[in-house]
């Protein structure tokens, strides 16, 4: 009879054991995102069963190029976008700043918090965010798609002059997403010609004012997008 409880314990034993294996429990607070596994599927190492989002405060993932690196320092303030919501930014805050550059990409990680979260903001969803690292008033902004060879060492701008378009060599200062500033080269009122329209120099022009893009003056803060 004692070898029956012995053996009955043991089995009671195996069975709770078996039993603690079939709780999922989750690392910590969060919202399931996706479930990859229905009832009665089998279990396997490795083998995702649900995605979760962790609760607690909501965090964007950005990357910048390591070019403006020297721009960036934790507890600077920045202004996301999300791209499905253009017209709705929200507030955030630069906290972490990755130790080393991706070798690959040449590009550096960042982190920031969004104290408020707008409603719409989703798990995954494509943010642009731009960091205030200086701004100026009355100043000249053009399209950052209007200025030519951005990114090289001479940038220009196609201008409209006496119905020619004409190459302007220009000087560029800050930048922000979408949005660049222009501080020698052109003068208020100029027009610039849009890369999409497909004029080159020397061509003849005629201007047509709903198309027109004329430099004004704007705050420009310096971004960087995902």
């Amino acid at each position: 009879a004692q070898a029956r409880v012995e053996q009955a314990r043991a089995q009671l034993a195996n069975a709770r054991a078996r039993a603690a294996l079939l709780t999922l429990t989750a690392p910590s607070a969060g919202l399931v995102l996706t479930r990859k596994a229905e009832p009665g599927d089998v279990a396997a190492a490795g083998k995702v069963l649900l995605e979760l989002a962790e609760a607690g405060e909501t965090r964007v993932y950005a990357t910048v190029d390591e070019k403006n690196l020297r721009l960036l320092d934790k507890g600077q303030k920045a202004r996301g976008v999300a791209d499905a919501f253009p017209g709705q930014p929200f507030d955030a805050e630069l906290y972490y700043l990755a130790p080393a550059v991706d070798p690959q990409r040449g590009t550096v990680e960042t982190r920031f918090r969004v104290a408020s979260p707008p409603p719409f903001l989703r798990p995954d969803m494509t943010v642009s965010v731009e960091t205030v690292t200086g701004h100026r008033d009355a100043t000249l902004v053009l399209p950052s798609e209007a200025v030519r060879d951005l990114d090289g060492g001479k940038p220009w701008v196609l201008v409209a002059r006496d119905g020619v378009a004409v190459k302007a060599e220009v000087a560029v200062g800050l930048s922000g997403i979408g949005r660049v500033e222009i501080t020698r080269g052109l003068s208020e009122g100029e027009r610039v010609i849009l890369p999409a329209s497909g004029a080159l120099e020397g061509d003849a022009v005629r201007l047509r004012e709903p198309k027109q893009h004329k430099a004004g003056g704007l705050q420009v803060p310096q971004g960087m997008s995902r």
